[in-house]
């Protein structure tokens, strides 16, 4: 039996230590959002009947095969986006490895000090794509704590400037390296932050409120469609996905009359988002609670937004890490990404999982293309350009 050469041995290591950690980004998805900590309980538990999970059956990747998806207690069903998670993890670390650490026959040939930082990074953006789908939202912890070491990453770790962010290589050695450095950091902080709240702007300009009834009182309801809810307004029928977009609209209902699955709520404002009512204020109800909903209100208002500001903060956050250069090019990379996925089913009318992902994950995959491959592509490009030109 031959002996692992010890670049093999690494880069298995850096794919397992993937592993780990997307079982705890597994932790972070699931307990953010809901307020819990990730902290207390230590064990990872069931989501359906919150068994606590021992460590021989919390192997990632291998305990979700070994199981069958399913929870050893209640069988109950675990989503496979746990497995997917791991995997990714995975596979997103050691491509890490390999690009700024060693290779499979060679060991420190780059920069492997930014390797942890690559990961840190990594981790972050799948931890709040997965909330974003799920969600719709990107908490603002993950954003503030992502600023926080992407700008302490670019003092300790200068070179950052040129491996992640593409810019020349810092000639200057010392605190001045590091101040530029930490410069260019702030710099792709602003860009990002500044590109999307433009858009924000805009799209409230452009959007802004709409109307859908005003003056009498008006009869509404919500029905099941075929595929999506619909609402129904003094006859006239809205479908849910001619509302619902981006995933941060809502509806706000004036009401005198509210009814929610046969229970009267009395007057009061109600506010229907894509996946959730809010009742008064405080009464949130998930759309996988509704049964019937109908009510007579004197005014509704749509209120779009062209993008939430969770997705301003995100990529506030990775600009960060990766610069002013690398937020143009995940901002171009996931527009046209997200277009490609969304565009074919708005045109044919069908809706789907891939037509509900909001844009915080195009973001994520746009800043992963850069951090791996992105100066090569706009090299190629550049090139490409000055050849047609000739």
């Amino acid at each position: 039996m031959g002996v692992i050469e010890l670049p093999v041995f690494l880069a298995i290591v850096s794919a397992i230590l993937g592993a780990t950690v997307g079982s705890f980004l597994n932790v972070v998805i699931y307990r953010v959002p809901r307020g819990l900590s990730v902290n207390e309980p230590r064990r990872s538990f069931c989501p359906n009947c919150k068994y606590k999970i021992p460590l021989h059956l919390n192997i990632p990747i291998l305990s979700w095969f070994i199981l069958s998806g399913k929870c050893k207690n209640c069988s109950g069903a675990v989503s496979f986006r746990y497995c997917f998670v791991e995997v990714l993890t995975s596979l997103l670390f050691l491509t890490a490895w390999l690009t700024f650490a060693g290779s499979f026959d060679q060991i420190f040939h780059n920069n492997p000090q930014l390797v942890l930082v690559s990961w840190f990074f990594i981790s972050l953006l799948i931890a709040a794509s997965f909330i974003d789908i799920e969600h719709q939202i990107i908490p603002d912890r993950i954003n503030r704590y992502g600023i926080i070491v992407g700008i302490i990453s670019a003092f300790i770790f200068p070179d950052i400037v040129h491996e992640f962010m593409g810019m020349d290589k810092l000639t200057y050695q010392g605190l001045s390296s590091r101040v530029q450095a930490v410069g260019w950091s702030f710099a792709g902080i602003t860009c990002g932050f500044a590109i999307l709240y433009s858009v924000v702007i805009i799209g409230k300009i452009l959007f802004g409120n709409k109307s859908l009834s005003s003056g009498p009182q008006a009869a509404w309801g919500i029905i099941e469609g075929k595929e999506n809810p619909i609402l129904v307004i003094r006859g006239n029928e809205i479908p849910f996905e001619d509302l619902f977009f981006v995933g941060t609209e809502k509806i706000i209902l004036d009401s005198l009359e509210i009814e929610i699955n046969c229970k009267q709520f009395g007057p009061g404002d109600l506010v229907i988002y894509c996946d959730r009512l809010v009742v008064g204020g405080d009464n949130v109800i998930p759309i996988d609670e509704w049964r019937s909903l109908k009510g007579i209100s004197s005014k509704i208002t749509y209120k779009r937004e062209a993008m939430g500001l969770g997705d301003v903060k995100f990529i506030a956050m990775f600009g960060a890490f990766i610069g002013w250069k690398g937020v143009l090019f995940a901002l171009f990379a996931a527009s046209i990404i997200g277009t490609s996925i969304n565009l074919p089913g708005k045109i044919l009318g069908k809706d789907n999982a891939f037509t509900r992902i909001p844009f915080g994950p195009y973001l994520a995959v746009g800043a992963l293309f850069w951090l791996f491959c992105g100066t090569d592509l706009l090299e190629w490009y550049f090139n490409l350009l000055t050849i047609e030109i000739q």
